[in-house]
């Protein structure tokens, strides 16, 4: 007998509404909004967004929304008003708001782990405000908002966590876990200079599946060294006394490396932070391409730039929040197993207290093109 394949279970893709992204809010003690962003197959010529229902036009995606005691309950009422089937397959984002953060998260990494379509891949954010604004946000260089998320995830400026590696922190024996943390700007906010609305990111903490804190954006900076998850970076510092002429620096390369030492019952850490830089701009009166003292002055402010940031960081969330987002408890697990074993039960004592020596080390690679400061510098004496 010759067996032959069928096609009973196909799925034509006119048959599907695509997610390109979803968020989370709380809107009652036993209740969730949920909303999703779906893709429009149509032309993407104007990226507006609108809820379902709306004239949507040209516009290449349509948020909906509805509300359940869980994801799968709410996901099951914005089915039934869809003509076309639920698809998580091309998910980009998962948005959470604070406030259900704060209440915890595990409920839906178990939805989101558990059902086969949502992409691991997928990023994640937790949002000030609700979450479901963020999804309606208009988008001009995208197609849509999930897409500018993506995006932000992608460029590596910020911190970038994905659904897998939320589930993996979710079940670390530390009990501690990040997001990105994201927040809109108003067009009518002071301190907003475009004439769009605009995302300002900074560090979401968790501790054991619960919102413990948020950093921001400059604290987050010195999470990403000693996570070693910095890739791109502009740094300007003032490397002269008492003067506020800086220099920019472009980072080319970034390596952290931790050490864990127990010494005499003491846990303490030893950060190594190497990096490569190119020259951006200067407008001081140091030579960076003549001058080697210059260079040795300017890699010094650097180095103190690092450290302050790192120290923050680690003041921050070491002391005040109390989490291990850094994996500190990894690092004395592979370095000290038996040790570890006998007092992992006490980590959320011990780690407040960990003594952090902290060893930047940067370098100016590349001074740059043209110095057209240095040549003005030495062509002064001469007038």
């Amino acid at each position: 007998m010759i067996l032959l394949t069928g096609c009973w279970d196909r799925i034509e893709v006119n048959d599907v509404a695509l997610i390109t992204g979803a968020a989370v809010d709380k809107i009652g003690p036993n209740t969730i909004l949920l909303s999703v962003q779906i893709f429009v197959p149509r032309s993407s010529s104007n990226n507006a967004m609108s809820d379902q229902g709306a004239n949507v036009g040209n516009q290449a995606s349509i948020v909906t929304s509805a509300t359940g005691e869980n994801i799968a309950d709410a996901l099951s009422h914005i089915q039934e008003k869809l003509p076309r089937k639920l698809f998580w397959g091309h998910s980009e984002v998962f948005l959470f708001s604070e406030d259900i953060a704060k209440d915890g998260i595990r409920d839906e990494i178990d939805y989101l782990m558990r059902a086969p379509q949502p992409r691991e891949r997928a990023y994640m954010y937790v949002v000030k405000g609700m979450a479901r604004q963020m999804l309606t946000t208009q988008s001009f260089l995208e197609r849509n908002s999930a897409e500018v998320m993506r995006e932000i995830s992608k460029g590596k400026l910020s911190l970038s966590t994905t659904l897998a590696d939320l589930a993996r922190m979710l079940v670390d024996e530390t009990g501690a876990a990040a997001t990105p943390w994201i927040k809109m700007l108003p067009v009518s906010a002071p301190n907003n200079y475009n004439n769009i609305p605009t995302p300002v990111n900074g560090t979401a903490v968790f501790l054991h599946g619960k919102l413990v804190g948020v950093v921001d954006e400059f604290t987050t900076r010195g999470v990403l060294w000693i996570r070693n998850e910095i890739n791109q970076a502009v740094v300007t510092v003032n490397p002269e006394e008492n003067s506020p002429s800086s220099v920019s620096l472009r980072l080319i390369s970034s390596s952290t490396k931790i050490k864990p030492v127990i010494k005499n019952g003491i846990w303490s850490l030893d950060i190594q932070i190497r990096t490569e830089n190119s020259a951006l701009q200067n407008s001081t009166s140091l030579k960076i391409s003549a001058d080697l003292k210059d260079v040795t002055i300017i890699e010094a402010a650097m180095n103190k730039d690092i450290e302050d940031r790192v120290r923050i960081a680690l003041n921050r969330i070491q002391k005040e929040l109390k989490a291990d987002i850094f994996d500190f408890g990894g690092a004395f697990h592979r370095a000290y197993p038996k040790e570890w074993e006998q007092n992992k039960a006490h980590w959320e004592e011990i780690f407040p207290k960990i003594e952090v020596t902290i060893h930047p080390h940067a370098t100016i690679q590349r001074p740059g093109l043209t110095n057209i400061k240095e040549v003005e510098l030495e062509e002064k004496p001469r007038k």
